[in-house]
């Protein structure tokens, strides 16, 4: 009766790991998909007029811009 009681217990916390470390590893793989930045640049002429500008700075994954 015992060792059922303690297989069970280590069945629920490697089944709370797992879940833990599924969801950790998901919440990481999205920040490192999702870019804040431009990752690419373009020489196409521009038709709109242009009311701003930011500089970006090299920062991979980012590259120098002017956006």
């Amino acid at each position: 009766m015992e060792t059922q009681r303690i297989l069970m217990r280590s069945l629920a916390v490697v089944f709370i790991a797992s879940v833990i470390w599924t969801i950790t590893a998901d919440a990481e793989h999205n920040v490192k998909v999702k870019h804040t930045c431009c990752t690419e640049v373009s020489t196409a002429e521009l038709t709109d007029t242009i009311t701003g500008f930011r500089m970006q700075y090299e920062n991979l994954p980012c590259v120098k811009a002017i956006m």
